[in-house]
């Protein structure tokens, strides 16, 4: 007799993460890899997420529960005083947030209205549970076209999520714009605002999602703490809503689903002002030593709020490039796993090691920066 397999699982494709260090080293033979395609961040985590993580460490025997409503705790005196802990929910990573969303909202039948080019997450999480994605494309501009987006929801309409600054292509949304789509985005229609990367933007015209929580919204708001707080491998995200949504959405909460370790380390980092203040710093200044190379190389990109470049136009197959650059020892990303075509090529910064002098992307055991490297291939 066969196996009663989920039919809604079988149509969920896999997510292709980007390449480890140790991968690449094991399959290449490299002893120091560039990795430049998961927008990690470089400074490692913060001295004081490490402290907190150590100490938590002698507990570890212990399941995870006060840390948890601490963190939640902290959040809500960090980001807006007018929020409270049960604005929180805690999630094992921003893709455990979405998950439980996702699951909490999703059936099927139901839909989910979003960019074609977009983090994927989103498509493949409404197909796990049953629903179907309406992918409208971005305008030409690479923004999301909020109007078009208005026009794909319907009846079925679940969910609409919009990532801001938007990954692969580091463009957000306005303030302007997304007050013009709030004002005509039905009642039974969740919108969420996926920030995973807005730490990192400098544009004061950025949406303020929190907003519309405080006036009692169908909004929820994602963060994470692996991009600009260096926590990815301990997976800490969260989501704010107004309190009887984020009640709502710990019905899907799996128990104890985040450590201690990971839970109090989060804590220790949003204290840690000098360590995100270098961080920040850092990023400005790889965006505009990655705009000055790429100019110089004539190549197309988009410019970006976020800790990734978007790279178009290339003058040669994208996939190819970063098979070329990978066999370099240098970790890209290709775009054509995120809703673009194969012209279009998503890379990161910064450099992974701010010792040296070199004002480039990669650094002096390989002697190049991206810009000479991508020129190199390009004429080869």
């Amino acid at each position: 007799m066969p196996l009663n397999l989920n039919p809604h699982l079988l149509k969920v494709p896999l997510y292709i993460a980007g390449k480890s260090i140790e991968e690449v080293q094991e399959e290449l033979g490299f002893d120091e890899v560039v990795k430049l395609g998961s927008n990690e961040n470089p400074l490692g985590p913060s001295p004081m997420a490490v402290e907190a993580a150590t100490r938590a460490l002698s507990e570890a025997h212990r399941y995870p529960n006060y840390w948890e409503k601490v963190l939640r705790r902290k959040l809500a005196e960090t980001i807006d005083p007018a929020l409270t802990e049960r604005h929180f929910l805690i999630g094992n990573g921003g893709c455990d947030v979405l998950r439980m969303i996702t699951h909490a909202f999703m059936s099927e039948g139901g839909e989910t209205v979003t960019a074609s080019a977009t983090f994927p997450m989103f498509s493949i999480l409404t197909t796990m549970f049953g629903g179907a994605t309406m992918a409208v494309p971005l305008t030409p501009d690479w923004r999301f076209d909020l109007p078009a987006i208005l026009r794909a929801i319907t009846p079925a309409t679940r969910l609409v999520i919009l990532c801001t600054p938007n990954n692969p292509t580091g463009v957000l949304i306005t303030q302007r714009e997304a007050d013009a789509f709030m004002a005509q985005v039905p009642d039974h229609v969740v919108v969420v605002y996926d920030e995973s990367y807005g730490a990192f933007v400098t544009d004061p015209a950025h949406v303020d999602s929190i907003g519309y929580i405080k006036q009692g919204r169908n909004v929820v708001t994602v963060r994470s703490f692996s991009k600009s707080f260096g926590l990815a491998n301990l997976r800490v995200g969260y989501a704010i809503a107004r309190p009887d949504l984020a009640e709502y959405l710990h019905h899907a909460q799996i128990p104890f689903n985040t450590g201690s370790v990971a839970l109090a380390a989060a804590v220790a980092s949003l204290d840690d002002h000098a360590y995100t203040e270098a961080g920040n710093v850092l990023m400005r200044r790889e965006r505009a030593y990655f705009y000055t190379e790429l100019d110089a190389l004539d190549l197309g990109y988009v410019p970006t709020e976020a800790n990734f470049i978007l790279v178009t136009d290339l003058p040669l197959d994208a996939q190819s490039l970063a098979d070329q650059m990978l066999r370099r020892g240098v970790i890209i990303r290709w775009a054509g796993t995120m809703g673009f075509s194969c012209d279009d090529l998503p890379t990161v910064g910064p450099i992974p090691g701010t010792v040296h002098t070199y004002a480039a992307v990669g650094y002096h055991g390989h002697g190049f920066s991206f810009g000479t490297v991508c020129a190199k291939m390009v004429t080869e």
